[in-house]
C-alpha cells in the first residue's frame, strides 16, 4: 500500500493530545480511561491502540487551523475542560514542536473550486479544510466522523480512514 502523508481530524487529534497530556502527568489508569471514554464515546481505545497512535504520530502529521481551534475549544462540561489551561499549554507545546504541522487552508482558495465550496456548505469549514488539504497532499485522513467517511472515503487523490479501523489493522 502506498505510504501517504497523514492529515488528522479533530477526534483523533484530541485523543492523541489527551493521551500525551495524561501520560505526562502519570494520570492513574482509571482516570485516564474515564477521560478517554468521554472523548471517544462508544469507541474505547485500549493500550495497544494507544501505543499504535503514539507510534503513528511520531512521523509528521498535518492538520488545519480550523481543526486545532475545534480541539482546543473543549466542551464546557468535559473532564478536560476542568484543566483546560494546563491541557492547552501542554497541547500547544506538542502542536508547535513539529510532530503535527499546520497546513494553510484559506477559505478563499478552497472556494475557488465549486466542489470544495459545496463541501464547506455541506460539512463546514473544518471538514472541508481537511479534505482540501488531503486532496492537495494526496494524503490519508484519519477521522472519527462516520458521515464524512461514508461520503468521501473513496477518491483517487486521498484516502479517508476511521481512526478505530486504522488502529485495529495489523501493523
Amino acid at each position: 500500500m502506498e505510504k501517504r502523508p497523514i492529515v488528522i481530524d479533530a477526534g483523533p487529534l484530541l485523543t492523541y493530545l489527551a493521551l500525551q497530556y495524561l501520560n505526562s502527568n502519570d494520570t492513574p489508569k482509571a482516570r485516564r480511561d474515564q477521560i478517554l471514554r468521554e472523548i471517544r464515546p462508544g469507541s474505547p481505545i485500549d493500550e495497544p491502540e494507544q501505543e499504535r497512535l503514539r507510534q503513528l504520530l511520531r512521523q509528521p502529521a498535518f492538520t488545519t487551523a480550523h481543526v486545532i481551534a475545534e480541539v482546543l475549544k473543549l466542551r464546557e462540561k468535559s473532564l478536560l475542560s476542568r484543566i483546560a489551561g494546563e491541557f492547552r499549554r501542554h497541547s500547544l507545546d506538542i502542536l508547535i514542536g513539529g510532530a503535527i504541522r499546520e497546513v494553510p487552508c484559506p477559505i478563499e482558495e478552497m472556494c475557488r473550486e465549486k466542489d470544495f465550496r459545496q463541501l464547506v456548505c455541506d460539512y463546514g469549514i473544518a471538514d472541508a479544510g481537511l479534505i482540501f488539504a488531503a486532496y492537495s497532499m494526496r494524503a490519508l485522513v484519519l477521522t472519527d466522523d462516520r458521515r464524512l467517511f461514508r461520503s468521501y472515503s473513496v477518491h483517487q487523490d486521498y484516502v479517508i480512514e476511521l481512526l478505530d479501523n486504522y488502529l485495529r489493522q495489523p501493523a
